[in-house]
């Protein structure tokens, strides 16, 4: 039954269940994932009237955060490989570090060209505007995938920083044990060359410092091991137990569909020069794939990318008391736009709830990509910045859905587009 008091809420968790009811979770480049990209096709066809485009791509498996459970395995044959080779250790572990580095902290994607591809893919639908001319348009973006289990979350989110910190902490401190090892190795007789000669060392002089620092460096390595299983347990690859993405992010494909179909149906809110991109990409989680695809194909198409163009990222609508602006994706090191920044927050003043200006401290979003490519984009969400038991997890299901943040959401994204409309029609009253 529809709640009167939130209609377009109820309108968008409906358009949300019927995703997840077909597909479940939506892991990058899986069936299901395709599943939901053209259930959603279907849905802006059949809510906004508007032909839709499906651009596929290749997304690489396991070359981003879906890496880190590999990464601790590596680690443990680092560990292993210090008692016959220091160098082999140092090698594994500074691997470890580099690749986390680049693709995990930063979406590089340097090395995935040596991952195995899967194919995934970008929805989207263009509505022209009344007028037939466009003086600016709106890409209301948001991402079709869902997220693996993130396992420390689920378990206990008020440890899960811990945990993982930890776990890249081990590695670093493995890599200086290593390096102690090698330059003990290099300047005295000390062998790390296996247990039985290291040992038999000792037992020839069990008072020799040397054969003193070759038991506590053959000890030390030790205590990376917690760390090293934390990295192995991150997260699940079990599709049962993968986020339905509820929250992250069909709450933002189902506003920025509702947002649209509002001004459709209301044609006298803003001015008729808006042309608007409702777009779904694909393999958000692996990095950014979808949006950096979407960019790469469309950087020299004007009709869609100009100086005129917004990019207005929807990602994650659920807690009424954190409606964010994201400002940078700090990792990536890409501010967004500072005019859009400052929209963005009269939106959500004007709607009556408190705003806040926060920096992504980990991972990227979607307008990381559209940043890059010299489009003016933000990040908006209603998602509480702290770690959760129902982010990145399967408590991300229809029972944690909020259908007032939902409609409070919708309010939000539609009075931004209409301060963006105002700068359009003051400078038409201007000239």
């Amino acid at each position: 039954m529809e709640d009167n008091q939130y209609p377009h809420g109820q309108k968008m968790y409906d358009l949300i269940k019927e995703v997840i009811d077909v597909t479940g979770p939506r892991l990058p480049g899986s069936e299901e994932e395709k599943q939901g990209a053209k259930i959603i096709a279907d849905q802006i066809e059949r809510e906004l009237g508007a032909a839709t485009v499906t651009e596929k791509f290749k997304t690489p498996r396991h070359a981003c955060i879906s890496a880190i459970p590999w990464l601790g395995w590596v680690a443990f044959v680092a560990f292993c490989a210090f008692y016959l080779s220091p160098i082999a250790s140092l090698i594994l572990s500074a691997f470890c570090l580099l690749f986390a580095l680049t693709h995990i902290f930063y979406y590089s994607h340097l090395l995935d060209p040596l991952f195995p591809k899967d194919d995934s893919q970008n929805v989207y639908a263009v509505i022209p505007p009344k007028s037939g001319n466009a003086k600016y348009n709106v890409i209301l973006s948001a991402h079709i995938d869902s997220s693996w289990c993130w396992l420390h979350s689920y378990r206990n989110p008020n440890t899960m920083m811990i945990k993982t910190g930890l776990g890249v902490i081990s590695v670093v401190i493995l890599m200086i044990i290593s390096i102690v090892a090698i330059a003990l190795e290099a300047g005295t007789s000390v062998s790390f060359m296996g247990l039985s000669i290291a040992f038999n060392n000792v037992s020839a002089n069990v008072h020799d410092g040397k054969d003193i620092a070759t038991i506590v460096m053959y000890c030390l390595p030790l205590i990376c091991l917690p760390g090293f299983y934390f990295l192995t347990q991150y997260l699940s690859y079990d599709k049962k137990v993968a986020a339905p993405g509820a929250m992250d992010n069909l709450s933002g494909v189902a506003t920025s569909i509702e947002v649209v179909k509002h001004f459709q149906q209301n044609e006298e809110e803003i001015a008729k020069d808006a042309k608007f991109i409702v777009l779904g990409t694909g393999a958000e989680e692996s990095g950014l794939i979808g949006a950096m695809a979407f960019v790469k194909a469309h950087k020299d198409d004007k009709e869609l990318v100009n100086e005129n163009t917004y990019a207005l990222n929807l990602d994650s609508f659920r807690d009424m008391d954190h409606f964010n602006v994201v400002k940078k994706d700090t990792l990536q090191f890409v501010p967004f736009d500072e005019e859009l920044i400052q929209l963005s927050k009269q939106a959500i003043d004007n709607c009556g709830v408190e705003s806040h200006i926060i920096e992504n401290p980990v991972g990227g979003s979607d307008s990381t990509a559209f940043a890059k490519a010299g489009i003016k984009t933000i990040t908006i969400n209603a998602q509480d910045p702290r770690p959760t038991d129902y982010y990145h997890t399967t408590n991300d299901g229809m029972d944690n859905l909020k259908i007032d943040t939902l409609e409070k959401g919708f309010e939000v994204v539609k009075e931004l587009v209409r301060l963006i409309d105002n700068k359009y029609k003051d400078d038409a009253s201007e000239n």
